[in-house]
């Protein structure tokens, strides 16, 4: 069940690395991205999320346990959710822009810090370590509501947790792929 855990998270790490890879980049050469076009790549990002985790349900019924499977369904309907009601309240979240992106690094960091723990491999010490720099950077990012920096030094933490996010995902698709080829711990 470990395995099924890790490789719910980590079989479209691909996709989920170029596409954070992308925004990432994004925001560093283009600062004022967070002042509006962030928001509906973060809805576009999570309803992709969401359905490719039902596209994971419809392939995998079978194969998993039924408790299992639907608690992954829940998750991404919640997703798919979560992005409409980001594009809803556009608006309402530009103005908390920093606390917004902050929680989502901070959700982002649980889901890496889980694969790392699921992984069986010599970069899990590795994942966690990453992980929880991903956390402290969701946290910093908070912080930054108080008014601390401005949109520079924002666009600056942003991206660069967003690269580290894009790494993460290419080692959790790296570990996935070693794996399912029949390669060692």
């Amino acid at each position: 069940m470990t395995f099924l855990q890790f490789k719910k998270i980590a079989r479209w790490s691909g996709l989920r690395a170029a596409l954070l890879g992308a925004m990432g980049l994004v925001t560093l050469l283009f600062p004022e991205f967070l002042q509006g076009s962030i928001i509906y790549a973060v809805a576009a990002y999570a309803i992709l999320n969401g359905a490719l985790g039902i596209l994971d349900f419809l392939s995998g019924r079978d194969r998993e346990e039924k408790h299992i499977a639907y608690l992954n369904l829940f998750i991404t309907a919640a997703a798919i959710l979560f992005g409409i009601l980001s594009i809803v309240y556009f608006r309402y979240l530009i103005r908390i822009m920093p606390v917004f992106s902050g929680v989502l690094l901070l959700i982002e960091s649980v889901v890496y810090f889980i694969a790392a723990l699921c992984a069986e491999s010599r970069l899990k010490a590795l994942l966690v370590i990453l992980s929880l720099l991903v956390a402290g950077g969701g946290m910093a990012l908070v912080i930054f509501t108080f008014g601390f920096g401005g949109l520079e030094p924002f666009a600056k933490i942003f991206s660069g947790l967003l690269f580290l996010s894009c790494v993460i995902e290419l080692l959790l698709g790296l570990i996935y792929r070693n794996k399912n080829n029949g390669g060692t711990k």
